[in-house]
């Protein structure tokens, strides 16, 4: 019983090895023939009782004119996979022929026969949308073209044409419609292929410029998109370490400024206008770089250089500025001016109220907050001036009395810091005052003070003059003109703005000022139309 159980399984595994062997020669003969040029199909609901195909995976011989007209009843009765077996039988049939001998390869007869049936087999594939296979169908249709009359390779190359046109590969097609021409040059079927091809071929290389652009363009949104979102990421760590804390219910996002997302202020409180408009610019010169006030410093000094008693540096706010620098603790303001202005017959005008000024240092803690105070230092004179006297650093600090016995002493004159924290020059006018300026902005410079320009009213075209001069004197300019987000607007007249824009430089190389000014003469007179008598001025210092 054990015995027969084992004979058992020894046949049935002997029966699978065999059925792998069949199998595997089975493959090997169907390589063999695809090499030869013969594709075996799927016969499928094509099948009939006339005996063709009943030998799976084998091709049929069949007489090549018997092939050509079984293949094309089965072709015109839609049945294309029986319609290509019919034919590759005849193909088979040629193969043996033209094996038998070197008369064979010299039968016109077989050749034709053969580019007819593998032109036939192109047609059929190209019913089935097969074109690839076509495409082989044909290449064998033409693999004897030297042995074909014109009129047979025509056929074929026309043939081919069509394929290539149908698998879209109008570049292939338009060549070998120039290959038919060559042959028969007045061929009319080729010439209007020809034709449409190639208005096809134009309208597809249109499409593609299309396509194309919209992918560069798409690729281009997302680097730009990408790029932008890193900037405004950059951007905002800078902003962070600027020290301005910004009040979210009461200020401008200025990330959104710059994107024009949100418009500026209304601008009717001006002190608040002004005082908010230094905070940005310390936070312009963080994000271009230069930090005003360096992380860890609790002491910010800004000067205010060339103030007047009229001038709205009255209106400016150190309880604003506190709060939104949270991580200082000692404010120092200094206003330094009080010289006059000049009349429009360039005569100098002494400041109206500058014998009224309460000069000097003040200094106290806030109310609210006895660890964080405020100084304010009002100095009559030039920065030369004060830099030499009031805001010179000394060893030994002078203690104060209060003006007013009642009132608790004041703290101890506190040393100023020098350099600044940032420097502000408002309405400079630089053509009108540049004698004035020029040893200002020359400490300025050599001692890498960020300083901002704070424009005049708009519309006014000064700003052009302001940011070319601070140019020529050797600025480096950090900050190009730029619009204030927080202008001080006239209230029945929003649209006329003081404040308007800001210019900010730090550093440079001064330049020696009798060069500059010839450099500002012609800058001004070539530019900017600059009225005569400042030639004559100048002419009569010189």
């Amino acid at each position: 019983m054990a015995a027969a159980e084992a004979a058992e399984a020894t046949a049935a595994e002997q029966l699978e090895v065999d059925k792998e062997e069949d199998a595997k020669a089975e493959r090997e003969m169907k390589a063999a023939l695809a090499a030869k040029g013969y594709d075996l199909v799927d016969m499928g609901s094509d099948s009939d009782s006339d005996g063709i195909g009943l030998m799976p995976g084998r091709i049929q011989a069949l007489d090549p004119d018997r092939a050509r007209e079984k293949g094309k009843k089965a072709f015109q009765a839609g049945k294309y996979d029986k319609a290509i077996l019919c034919w590759q039988g005849g193909l088979k049939s040629i193969l043996s022929s033209l094996c038998s001998g070197p008369e064979a390869l010299k039968d016109m007869n077989l050749s034709e026969l053969d580019l007819t049936l593998n032109l036939n087999i192109a047609m059929a594939y190209m019913k089935k949308e097969e074109f690839e296979m076509a495409d082989r169908a044909v290449d064998k249709a033409l693999a004897r073209r030297e042995a074909l009359p014109d009129h047979l390779i025509t056929k074929a190359l026309y043939r081919k044409a069509s394929v290539q046109r149908s698998m879209h590969r109008l570049e292939e097609c338009i060549s070998t419609l120039k290959d038919l021409l060559s042959v028969e040059e007045g061929n009319k079927a080729a010439l209007q292929m020809m034709q449409e091809v190639d208005r096809e071929w134009k309208m597809q290389c249109r499409q593609q410029k299309k396509n194309l652009k919209k992918l560069f363009d798409k690729l281009g949104d997302e680097d730009r998109e990408a790029s932008a979102k890193l900037k405004a990421e950059r951007e905002e760590e800078l902003r962070r370490r600027s020290g301005v804390v910004w009040k979210a219910d009461q200020d401008i996002d200025s990330g959104a400024f710059e994107r024009e997302e949100v418009e500026c202020s209304d601008g009717k409180d001006w002190g608040l206008s002004l005082t908010r408009t230094l905070l940005w610019a310390m936070e312009e010169f963080a994000v271009e770089g230069h930090l005003c006030l360096p992380e860890g410093d609790s002491h910010a000094a800004f000067w205010f250089i060339g103030a007047s008693s009229p001038c709205e540096l009255r209106l400016l706010q150190p309880q604003t500025l506190l709060t939104r620098l949270p991580k200082v603790r000692h404010l120092e303001v200094a206003l330094i001016g009080f010289l006059g202005e000049l009349t429009p017959e360039n005569e100098r005008e002494p400041d109206p109220k500058a014998d009224d000024l309460p000069l000097g240092c003040k200094s106290a803690p806030l109310p609210d907050d006895p660890d964080t105070r405020v100084t304010l230092r009002v100095i009559k004179g030039t920065l030369q001036d004060a830099v030499a006297t009031e805001l010179k650093v000394s060893d030994t600090p002078e203690e104060e009395a209060a003006e007013n016995p009642d009132e608790p002493p004041m703290l101890p004159t506190p040393q100023p810091k020098v350099p600044p924290t940032m420097a502000i020059i408002a309405h400079p006018q630089l053509h009108r005052y540049f004698s004035d300026f020029y040893p200002a902005i020359a400490w300025l410079v050599e001692n890498n003070v960020p300083t901002v320009i704070v424009g005049p009213s708009d519309p006014d075209p000064s700003w052009k003059q302001d940011e070319v001069l601070l140019k020529a004197f050797g600025c480096d300019v950090v900050l190009p003109k730029r619009l204030n987000p927080y202008p001080m607007c006239l209230p029945n007249n929003p649209k006329v703005r003081k404040c308007n824009h800001i210019i900010g430089f730090r550093g440079g190389k001064i330049i020696p000022k009798d060069k500059v000014t010839r450099t500002k003469i012609d800058l001004l007179a070539k530019d900017y139309n600059v009225a005569d008598d400042l030639y004559i001025r100048q002419s009569a210092k010189t």
